[in-house]
């Protein structure tokens, strides 16, 4: 029995042990017992017929045996041997339920067939027990009375859920009210907000196309600053090349001016032999003279030779002393040409590396403008996307105030459905009450 679900085992508990054990006449039994059944057992009210398998099939009822033994012919039948051994002659329809559905299901169902005396139950279609008329009435009235108790719980239910229910939904409103408020207000802080943010992106987006601006005609005068500095870069290579070639040629003149004093030394020394010989030739032709005078008439010829000797030694002694003095301006302007082609190649050594360092100065002042040009470059595409940027902002703070004045109106729907609902409530617990 443990095994039943809820309600038979409430019904099995109901049925008392009588109710659960009934008395019963199997279809082939004679009539007559089941008469006495009747007479021995005065508060019979219908005695279940079976079958074979156990299985009611109708039953005989009281109300019938009394008018068969009140009728004048009845015991007259019961003797009769065709009329009294048919048990089926007085079998009729009984209510039957199954012992396994609900107790409101067995009224149901006694209620559907019109019972008046009582009803069968079966389990597994087998014969369980007999209900009788007035206990079907006592079951009747307690699944009522349940039913009542069932509708007062639920009514003390409905009535303490309705007064907590009222005191959420009061709360509830005036959380709405004080959230539509706050709405109302954060919403147009938030519009306000959003309109200057709008205004200070729109100033700050133009602010950054005038720096953009500035920074393209900063990469293009870097550019032109670029293309210089190539120029420059070209001009001095052809300047250290040109310096190089100059110093190859103060190099050839310095041998050259070298060239030349040993020249002038030489030519010196030959002056100086010349003049030796003039004056030895000088003073030949003295004595040759001497002799000659001393020869008498017999030397005058050789005196005259003497005398152009002479003359020729002193013109040989004047030429060589004038090629000595312009040996040694020459030497003396060799000296000054050589000292100044020292100054020369000097300035030219330091011209060749003032051109050195320029053409270096150039080469990484070149690489360092090339640097600025390209971070000027890549600056004007971050300020290009900046400047989107900022507009992209300015065009979500326009719309952050545009979903804030929304939101505000919003507030307000929220602060009057607030009101309605709170209302709605209070006319919801009236009628309840009322009811």
């Amino acid at each position: 029995m443990s095994t039943l679900p809820a309600h038979p085992r409430r019904l099995l508990d109901w049925l008392t042990p009588a109710e659960r054990n009934p008395p019963f006449v199997a279809l082939d039994a004679p009539l007559a017992p089941a008469i006495r059944r009747f007479q021995d057992e005065p508060d019979l009210r219908l005695l279940p017929v079976l079958d074979a398998l156990h299985k009611p099939i109708g039953a005989i009822f009281e109300k019938d045996v009394r008018r068969l033994l009140l009728n004048p012919f009845g015991h007259a039948l019961l003797r009769n041997p065709a009329y009294g051994r048919r048990i089926e002659t007085l079998i009729r329809p009984c209510p039957t339920a199954d012992l396994h559905v609900p107790a409101r299901a067995v009224l149901d169902s006694y209620a559907a067939e019109n019972g008046q005396e009582g009803m069968i139950l079966t389990s597994n279609g087998r014969l369980f027990a007999v209900i009788s008329n007035r206990r079907l009435i006592r079951l009747a009235a307690e699944e009522q009375l349940q039913d009542a108790e069932r509708q007062m719980a639920r009514a003390r239910r409905i009535e303490t859920a309705s007064e907590r229910i009222e005191a959420e939904v009061a709360a509830l409103a005036e959380q709405l009210r004080s959230l539509a408020g706050t709405l109302r207000n954060g919403a147009t802080a938030t519009a306000e907000r959003a309109a200057i943010n709008s205004a200070a992106a729109t100033a700050l987006a133009a602010e950054v196309a005038q720096r953009r601006d500035n920074l393209a005609a900063i990469g293009r005068e870097t550019d032109a600053l670029a293309a210089t500095l190539d120029a420059i870069g070209r001009d001095t290579a052809t300047a250290r090349a040109a310096t190089v070639e100059a110093v190859q040629r103060v190099d050839d003149s310095r041998t050259r001016i070298a060239e030349l004093g040993s020249f002038a030394e030489t030519i010196g020394t030959v002056t100086a032999v010349i003049r030796g010989i003039a004056s030895q030739v000088n003073l030949l032709a003295l004595n040759a003279a001497i002799e000659a005078a001393r020869a008498g008439p017999a030397g005058a010829g050789f005196t005259v030779v003497a005398n152009e000797v002479k003359l020729l030694a002193g013109q040989a002694g004047r030429a060589a002393q004038s090629v000595s003095g312009q040996v040694e301006a020459i030497r003396a302007a060799v000296e000054r040409v050589s000292a100044n082609q020292e100054r020369v190649e000097a300035a030219i050594a330091a011209i060749a590396g003032m051109t050195h360092n320029v053409e270096h100065a150039v080469r990484e002042q070149h690489l360092a403008t090339h640097r600025i040009a390209l971070n000027v470059g890549d600056s004007v595409e971050s300020t290009h996307s900046v400047q989107n940027d900022i507009e992209q902002v300015g065009a979500s703070a326009s719309a952050a105030a545009d979903n804030a004045a929304h939101i505000a109106d919003l507030s307000i729907d929220l602060l009057v459905g607030a009101e309605q609902l709170s209302a709605g409530v209070d006319r919801f617990v009236s009628e309840l009450h009322a009811s």
